[in-house]
């Protein structure tokens, strides 16, 4: 039997949060009960998540930083993951930093540019892609998520808006 013991620490931010991203996430879904049925602990990266954290901080984010455990078995599950991925990484040209899946798939993330190399465009394969530009966002203590302030949402549906202090274990609102 293996204990894992995962320890949470709030640190700086180890990168800027303007980096450009894009996500390219196909209509086919990817099972997480099957990517970690397929799991295998003794495959999974050895490398310390501390030195990765101090790589991005020194020299920003790459393609070797990027390390997802649930990328080889996300791809026996959803192959078509694993040729979107090379190709993002073929088509960007080095126009991405780096690409790599999302938590169990079926998301790809390119970082580096918030633009989508052309073959989405372009091959019938891939034409109910959802695209989106992303950012990094932070956010303050006791607070998951507060819609950005922009001035096309200033005002808009206040109902929706409502940030909860869960500091207090209430979700009352705050104003």
């Amino acid at each position: 039997m293996h204990l894992f013991v995962q320890v949470v620490q709030d640190i700086p931010s180890p990168i800027p949060f303007d980096i450009p991203m894009v996500l390219i996430k196909p209509q086919q879904a990817c099972s997480t009960a099957e990517v970690y049925k397929r799991f295998q602990l003794d495959l999974s990266s050895k490398v310390d998540p501390l030195s990765l954290l101090e790589k991005i901080s020194t020299s920003g984010i790459s393609q070797d930083v990027c390390v997802n455990d649930l990328e080889p078995p996300a791809f026996e599950v959803l192959p078509s993951l694993k040729r979107l991925k090379q190709r993002v990484i073929a088509a960007g040209r080095g126009q991405y930093d780096a690409v790599f899946m999302s938590g169990s798939g079926s998301t790809i993330v390119g970082v580096g540019s918030p633009d989508p190399p052309q073959f989405v465009y372009d091959d019938e394969e891939y034409k109910d892609v959802f695209l989106s530009e992303a950012s990094f966002i932070t956010r303050p203590a006791n607070e998951w998520y507060v819609e950005p302030v922009s001035g096309s949402n200033i005002g808009d549906q206040p109902e929706f808006s409502t940030s909860f202090d869960m500091s207090q274990g209430s979700e009352e609102p705050v104003n």
